[in-house]
């Protein structure tokens, strides 16, 4: 690829970064186009589907969303480690809508993104089975309510963070609390995964333009 094209390749990278962010995955072209400073002609041709261009800015997303978990495994104190990870999250929404979107987002066969998300995954596990060792996580926590925590939490976000920013950490931090309580009221049954999984992928349809 000639040195123009590769330099507008990642200024549409990162321009789709930032209108994602604000805008969430459905934005328009035009939009990235604009942000990008390029023509929508020129996106098309460095991204000719659309999904090539996601594929392209979760790569780096899931790579953040790895760090989190992987920083957070550092800390010596499994609770302290699962609460650290939580709100790294936490605060990753708060600057990103479409955080929740790496672990949920069904896209083509790209190997370096699954790759990243299996290691996301596993590294949660890891976290959560070792709160859960300790006795601090309730012992019925599963990793699915690691997805609903951040769906509650960016609504939150979308319904007011802009004008009372203190909202969602509030809220996490309340959250957190009922999650390590010594007796816990029973939890109803879990959403299954697959089913949890196919109904936050039913509205993420990625469509051309």
């Amino acid at each position: 690829m000639r040195k123009d094209a590769q330099r507008n390749r990642e200024k549409i990278i990162q321009a789709a970064r930032r209108v994602f962010a604000a805008q969430g995955m459905h934005a328009p072209v035009e939009e990235i186009a604009k942000e990008a400073g390029v023509g929508v002609g020129t996106v098309y041709r460095r991204f000719p589907d659309r999904t090539e261009l996601v594929e392209a800015v979760f790569r780096d997303q899931a790579q953040r969303y790895l760090d989190a978990a992987e920083e957070a495994r550092k800390i010596d104190d499994p609770w302290a480690a699962f609460r650290a990870y939580l709100e790294r999250l936490g605060a990753m929404q708060a600057d990103d809508a479409t955080v929740t979107d790496v672990l949920t987002l069904t896209l083509p066969a790209d190997p370096t993104l699954e790759t990243l998300r299996n290691r996301i995954h596993a590294t949660q596990n890891r976290l959560i089975r070792a709160a859960k060792e300790q006795g601090t996580l309730r012992a019925d926590f599963v990793p699915e309510d690691v997805v609903l925590l951040l769906i509650a939490n960016g609504a939150i976000i979308r319904a007011v963070g802009r004008d009372v920013p203190e909202s969602a950490p509030r809220f996490l931090a309340l959250a957190l609390d009922a999650l390590r309580t010594p007796n816990p009221s029973p939890l109803p049954d879990p959403p299954p995964p697959a089913d949890l999984v196919e109904a936050l992928q039913r509205p993420a349809v990625i469509t051309r333009g």
